[in-house]
This record gives C-alpha cells, structure tokens and sequence, in this order.
C-alpha cells in the first residue's frame, strides 16, 4: 500500500513539475496579451475624443463666423473651446492653419462637398491630431500613439427676399377672373372698388397674406437661419390722392420675421392700385441680396409671386432671373396665383424663369394651394450640420 501511494506522489509531482514550464511560458503572453489590447482601447478612446473635439471645434468656429462674419475670431474662439477638453487627459491644441473656411454643396446622392476658400462660406474644416502616451508603451518603440482626425461642420444660412405682387388685381376675387372684386366690395362702383383696399377675407392679397403667415410659421417651426426680406411691386401711378410706387424694398433682410407679416396686414388697409413691374421688384431684391446687409455664409433666394403680366420695365422675366443665378448665385422660385398668369404663355415663361433660376415652379389657384406653395418652399430650405 505503501509503495502504491509513494508511485502516485511521485506522478503527482512529476505532473506539477511539467506544468511550470507551461505556465512560465504562458504568463508574458497573457500580459502581452493584456498589454495589447489595453493599448488598443486607449487609442480607440483618444481617436473617439479626438473625433468628437474636432467636431465641436468646427462648429463652434462655424458658429461664431456666422455671428461675426470674422475668420481669426471665430478661430480663436474655437481654439478656446478646445483647449476645454482632452485627449488621453491633455487639452487639445488646434494650430490656425488648421482651420479652412469654404462651402459645401449638396450633390445628387445627398452628400456634401467641400470646396476650401468656396462661397457662400458655410463651412469650416478641422484637421486635428494628437499624441498620447500608451499606458503600456514600453510595447511599443516610441511608447506613444499619433491620432488625427478631419472633421467639416456645415450650417445652410439663408437669405430670402419675397417679391410679391401687389397691383390692382390683388384685390379681385378668387375666381380667377379679372376685374370681379369679392362680394364685400361689389357693393360700389367699380371704380369706387379699385379705389378700395382688399376684402381682408376673399381678396388675392388676403390669401397672400395668410400665405406669408404660413411660410413664417414653417421657418419658426424648423428654427432655421434665415433673414427675410420683403419687396413688393406695381407700377408708378398717381390719380389725386392717391398713388402707388413700382417697387419698393418694404423690409430689408432682417431675422425679425414679425415685421414682414406687419407690412403685409398693413397693405391691406389701403387700396392696391396700378399694373406691374415685375422687373423693378426683382432689382430691388438682387440688390439686397448682393448688398452690404447680405451676409457672405447665406445661400441667396427670391420667392417671386405674380397674379399678372409684367405689363411694366423688362418684361423678359425669364432672361432677368438666368442673369441673377449666374451672375450673383441667387435662386428664384416662381408662384403664379390665379388671374392672367395662370395660363398659356405668361405660365410658360414663369415657368422657365424658375427653370433658369434653379428653383421650383408653383401654379396656385386656391388659397390652400398658395399656402402649400410657400410652406414647400420653406420646408425645401436646407438646414445641416455634418461631419
């Protein structure tokens, strides 16, 4: 019994012994393996952080630009910002000429391109980068681990001139008829209706004004940076007391959207008189929108709006807005609404003016089809921030 339990001590320990090799052998490799993959996660981590610095860098560059319209002081203020927060435990440095300013545009499959020193500026890249020290470096020959990161923020500023139509006809009816005055106002002559202002209910300038309201509901709904300006138009026209002026810039771009729905009610407590001038109201935009209150981030737009023939200055309405995009970038959407520019050639050639204009055509016979005109020009008006 003796020897039987001396021959199992003796494999017992022969066994033991053989297992110390492999465990020698086998404890480096586990803390390599350790090693390794803690190494791994830190630089995942200081690659995320790094990412996620640059991004607010951009932005908060894009930010200030916007608010300052300086280069070196939105730069500086997003330097600020990242010297707030860390890589691998160290603020983060952001040299200047890491910063670039430029535009993006949208592309047909729905990204962005970046064009540095493009316009309008509505963009601003980051090439950060930064060095950790590894918490198990000795692995590593220089002990240390070099991330970089390119980051673009994107914000679509906009400016947006309306030019509405705010000749005699928009005070007729609904029907599409010209010369018929809503009920409310077929009480008088027609003479005494012409020189009457707008049935606040039934009249096109009524219709128009709710639609106003609606496009500057959407634009507070979406929070969007836009400034909105507003131009009406007619013809010169005097007649005693009375008199009308062929455009005039009513509103120049502001943020205040209130004040634009404050003109239209107000033009509705006077009568709507001469023909139209539709050129005279889309000089008067191109200006602001080229002007000095015309911001350098904004994409350009004009919402033209007409119930009528330009009977007044350049009836080639068509030619005006192709100039407009090529020569100062600025798209022009079209609404004809009811009346002579409804149909045949007037519609036609509106149509192509929103064609040359890079914009978007709406024929509105209603009052809903009108509001859905602008509340869709308002909902197409981009708004992103993308990396």
């Amino acid at each position: 019994m003796r020897s039987i339990r001396r021959d199992k001590q003796r494999r017992q320990s022969s066994r033991n012994g053989a297992m110390m090799p492999v465990v020698a052998f086998m404890v480096p490799l586990i803390m390599i393996f350790v090693g390794y993959s803690v190494n791994i996660a830190y630089m995942e981590l200081a690659q995320t952080e790094l990412r996620l610095n640059c991004d607010s860098a951009a932005k908060a560059a894009l930010v200030n630009f916007g608010a300052t319209q300086q280069q070196s002081t939105a730069i500086s203020f997003a330097q600020s910002i990242a010297r707030q927060n860390s890589v691998g435990g160290s603020p983060l440095t952001i040299p200047s000429g890491s910063f670039q300013f430029g535009s993006s545009t949208k592309q047909s499959n729905g990204s962005y391109t970046f064009t540095a020193g493009g316009t309008p500026i509505n963009s601003v890249q980051v090439n950060g980068s930064a060095t950790v020290t590894l918490p198990f470096g000795a692995m590593v020959a220089s002990g240390t681990y070099t991330c970089s990161e390119l980051s673009y923020a994107t914000r679509i500023s906009h400016d947006v001139i309306l030019v509405l139509d705010r000749s005699a006809s928009m005070a007729f009816d609904l029907s599409g008829n010209e010369f018929v005055y809503p009920s409310d106002r077929t009480l008088y002559s027609p003479l005494q209706s012409y020189f009457t202002s707008p049935s606040p209910t039934a009249s096109r300038w009524a219709a128009l004004d709710s639609a106003v309201d609606s496009f500057v509901a959407v634009l507070q709904a979406r929070n969007l940076d836009v400034n909105v300006g507003l131009v009406t138009y007619a013809e010169n026209y005097t007649l005693g007391n009375y008199s009308a002026t062929e455009a005039t810039l009513d509103v120049q771009l502001t943020s205040n959207w209130n004040a634009i729905e404050t003109v239209m009610n107000n033009y509705g407590n006077y009568p709507l008189l001469g023909d139209t001038n539709i050129s005279a109201g889309l000089a008067l935009a191109q200006g602001e929108l080229t002007g000095t209150r015309a911001r350098t981030t904004a994409d350009r737009t004009i919402i033209l709006l007409t119930d009528g023939v330009a009977t007044q200055g350049n009836t080639d309405i068509a030619g005006l807005v192709s100039g407009y995009r090529t020569g100062s970038s600025i798209v022009t959407h079209v609404i004809t609404f009811g009346g002579e520019a409804a149909t045949g050639s007037v519609q036609s050639e509106m149509m192509t003016a929103a064609q040359n204009g890079n914009g978007m055509f709406f024929n509105a016979a209603t009052s809903a089809q009108l509001q859905s005109a602008f509340q869709t020009i308002a909902d197409s008006l981009p708004a992103v921030l993308v990396k």
